[in-house]
């Protein structure tokens, strides 16, 4: 990026920002505080903020066969769409009362007041009271000619006729009916569903055409908040004659804004970025690696002066998904819906389908290295065209005796984390190397070589490895190197004393943090193997609990098992397949690379409508 001053004078200003916006490459650099307190602003945001949310309401509606037009302006559109809404939530909560009160009738079934009030001027009252069974008397019926007229959930619903001002003094409760007779409740309750019927029909036929018209109207209100955060972020000189803004641009476009701001009346200076300067980041990756940048943006930008880390995630995080959904026919229908939805996609979704392409292919070959497919444990299968291949799946029954008893699979995702924790950490030395020197990195240098070293000096003898001596004495002498870079180098410039706290409390930190870092990416084989396990019992459950049932129904039976068993399993998967390996990426290994994070969107000043 390249830092772009900018001095204009006044009576130029509208039309050079006009021009600004036309070219849409620089960035300007925004006054956050002011742009806080710019109530006409935060008005508009308000704005955009409350038309996304509409156009998330809309997208929800039931696609419905007749298409029509909104009858109301752009600038009056969403008011309109949000009175709707609201009129439907104004009709829910009246619904939900009415409905309360209509159901105060259900014990008594069907009466006329009409004829209570006859019986009422005849010189009869009655009362209605509720009492639970056990504490209902027979005797009520002989004092006070009680009636029991419903029983429903433990209670009793009775009625007492007597003289008028007879004295009725039940252990029970009067019974308190709505104002509203039954048959106004229910004609209120019809008419307001039938209204809500109505307002969400009309929802449902003006959706596509209220959802392109908000999403332009959103775009040109963002037009409108981008031009009043410019204006906020100018700074007036001279006796306010002259405007001074500040952006950034890519560097690759320096020459090209340079041959447009030579055609205006303005002053112009083009400078490196220092270290103090809140840089916008533009994120270039190769076409493979771009396929991974929204993972890399759920969590956080790098800064500018950091390492995007996308390229050195994305093999791992599509590794991580395979392991994590484990099963080959899984694997099958990711790649097989991506790849025939993203022969019609729309280029924004493209990227998204390809790396679903991606991430299925990497399942199936998880699934046919480890014997599973659609919860079929393929090494345990009769099945003679297997045969010749069972022994070779990476199973515990097959190299379990040479690993302890160990899944090969728990052992396989325990070393891809201390790979990835590892090559996190040379990440981490790449960093401290380009912001402050190499000597800063040798630190972390030292731990690498000294975990590698460890690893070589204890784990080949337990695999019954002997080292010659001489190749132990090397290996020594590393370790001591490693040793006195990690104590006596982990600070440059200052004391010795300091160098051997910060070393020793380094290597309290890392001996603790390391080996829960490690045993994090056992979720990886964890995962897989309870989807294979779940798809398994469910394929279990199809053929078993329908062994004595007719063909027909039996085929029926196995069918709807199947389909939902698998569904239920298949979207369990998916949901942990995305969360596990965004986490060992977003903790373990953003950790271990040094990742701050923080960057801001590079986001250039631009038309947004055509």
């Amino acid at each position: 990026m390249k830092k772009l001053s900018l001095l204009i004078f006044y009576k130029e200003y509208q039309s050079f920002l006009g021009g600004l916006r036309e070219k849409g490459m620089v960035h300007i650099h925004e006054n956050t505080q002011r742009s806080a307190e710019d109530a006409n602003l935060q008005a508009k945001l308000m704005l955009i903020k409350r038309a996304g949310e509409m156009i998330s309401h809309m997208q929800s509606r039931n696609e419905a066969e007749r298409k029509e037009k909104v009858q109301v302006d752009d600038e009056h559109l969403l008011e309109f769409l949000e009175g709707l809404y609201t009129r439907l939530d104004q009709i829910d909560q009246q619904l939900s009362v009415l409905q309360k009160d209509y159901s105060l009738y259900r014990p008594w079934g069907k009466f006329s007041r009409e004829k209570i009030k006859g019986l009422e001027a005849a010189g009869w009252e009655l009362h209605f009271f509720s009492v639970p069974e056990q504490k209902y008397q027979a005797e009520w019926e002989e004092m006070y000619d009680a009636v029991v007229i419903g029983e429903m959930m433990g209670q009793k619903y009775f009625v007492t006729v007597t003289h008028a001002g007879t004295d009725v003094n039940l252990e029970a409760d009067p019974y308190v009916f709505p104002q509203a007779t039954a048959e106004e409740l229910a004609e209120q309750i019809e008419s307001l569903q039938k209204e809500s019927l109505k307002i969400g029909e009309e929802l449902d036929y003006i959706s596509l055409d209220a959802i392109d018209r908000l999403k332009e109207y959103r775009l040109r209100v963002g037009e409108i908040v981008d031009k009043m955060k410019v204006e906020d972020a100018a700074e007036t000189l001279v006796d306010e004659k002259v405007i001074a803004l500040e952006g950034w641009i890519p560097a690759e476009k320096e020459d090209e804004m340079r041959s447009f701001l030579e055609t205006r009346d303005v002053y112009f200076e083009f400078s490196r970025p220092t270290p103090e300067d809140d840089v916008p980041v533009q994120l270039k990756n190769g076409w493979y690696s771009r396929l991974f940048e929204p993972v890399t943006e759920m969590f956080a930008l790098p800064q500018y002066k950091e390492l995007d880390l996308t390229p050195f995630l994305a093999p791992f995080f599509m590794l991580f998904f395979g392991m994590c959904m484990g099963d080959g026919g899984y694997g099958l229908i990711i790649w097989a819906v991506c790849f025939f939805l993203g022969r019609k996609a729309k280029p924004s979704v493209k990227g998204y389908l390809l790396l679903g392409q991606f991430l299925g292919i990497t399942t199936v070959f998880v699934g046919i290295v480890t014997g599973s497919f659609f919860g079929i444990a393929l090494d345990s299968v009769e099945w003679p065209w297997l045969k010749g291949v069972k022994e070779y799946f990476l199973t515990e029954a097959n190299y379990g005796k040479y690993l302890g008893g160990y899944n090969p699979m728990m052992i396989i995702a325990v070393v891809i984390g201390i790979i990835q924790i590892l090559y996190g950490m040379c990440l981490n030395a790449a960093r401290l190397t380009k912001l402050f020197g190499f000597k800063h990195a040798l630190s972390t240098l030292g731990w690498v070589i000294a975990i590698i070293v460890l690893g070589v000096v204890i784990g080949l003898p337990m695999l019954k490895v002997v080292l010659p001596e001489v190749v132990k004495y090397v290996l020594y002498g590393i370790l001591a190197i490693c040793a006195i870079a990690i104590y006596f180098l982990n600070s440059p410039g200052k004391g010795i004393f300091t160098n051997i706290g910060s070393g020793l409390w380094g290597t309290y930190n890392m001996a603790t943090g390391l080996l829960g870092d490690t045993l994090s990416y056992i979720r990886l084989f964890a995962i897989g193997l309870t989807g294979s396990i779940l798809g398994g019992v469910f394929n279990t459950l199809a053929f078993e609990l329908t062994g004595g049932l007719p063909f027909i129904v039996k085929f029926i039976a196995v069918f709807l098992i199947l389909i939902i068993g698998h569904s239920i399993n298949f979207g369990l998967c998916m949901i942990s397949s995305f969360v596990h390996p965004m986490r060992l990426t977003f903790v373990e290994f953003y950790k271990n690379a040094g990742f701050e994070g923080g960057g801001k969107q590079y986001e250039p000043f631009r038309k947004k409508v055509k």
